[in-house]
């Protein structure tokens, strides 16, 4: 084993966790791999504590396989979607502690918890930025009874076919890589922080088992009750 001095180490780990970020051949056109978004809260209904909140989204991605997972840092407390069109898999997954239950959809669905963005449009700035290595387009969003309008960021460069099905995005063909969420009063910003090139199981994109199978409103209901507890 080649010996590294002490000081290259550092420097080993930091190119590792660039690399993992970086926008050059290896990472642009990607079709398989995971993006890690940070999460900030700009409204926050909820009387918990920020840290007891979700600080992460996970996406994770095989062509035109979509599996998505929000989680909370206490209990078994989170939101997944599992979207797999070969299987005709539509499926928003709520997991409250011990308490599992799951919505299954369709293609023309959009997943529980977004009634407060129904009906937004989207129309692009013109303007151009770079995230995580990644070239990105700017788009304004109008939601209906806003006072002011919202900006996301998404790129081309990142092959997830028709990444945002079941979402408000949908119309959106890129990836998104800032965009926010209301989600009942609470509004939620992500941006990506990490994207990684790795192999993605199928089992990643299966339907899960032990869930309760309940209507789009009751589980609209439940996340609008955790995101505000």
């Amino acid at each position: 084993m080649k010996y590294l001095p002490p000081l290259k180490i550092p420097m080993l780990i930091l190119t590792l966790l660039l690399a993992s970020c970086r926008g050059d051949a290896g990472y642009k056109n990607m079709r398989e791999g995971e993006i890690w978004y940070n999460i900030k809260y700009v409204s926050n209904p909820s009387s918990l504590s920020s840290d007891l909140l979700p600080k992460e989204l996970v996406i994770a991605f095989k062509s035109d396989l979509i599996s998505t997972s929000l989680k909370a840092p206490i209990g078994n407390t989170g939101i997944t979607t599992v979207i797999n069109p070969r299987e005709n898999i539509y499926d928003t997954y709520f997991n409250l502690l011990s308490f599992k239950y799951y919505f299954e959809g369709n293609y023309r669905d959009i997943q529980p918890g977004f009634t407060a963005m129904e009906g937004m449009t989207v129309h692009d700035t013109g303007r151009r930025s770079v995230i995580c290595g990644f070239n990105c387009r700017q788009a304004r969003v109008d939601i209906p009874g806003s006072g002011s309008a919202r900006h996301i960021w998404y790129t081309y460069e990142i092959k997830a076919e028709n990444p945002n099905r079941m979402t408000p995005y949908r119309d959106v063909d890129g990836v998104l890589m800032d965009f926010f969420y209301i989600i009942g009063d609470a509004e939620l910003q992500f941006t990506a922080d990490e994207v990684l090139r790795k192999d993605i199981p199928d089992r990643e994109f299966e339907k899960k088992s032990n869930y309760k199978k309940v209507p789009a409103s009751f589980l609209n209901a439940l996340i609008l009750k955790m995101i505000s507890f």
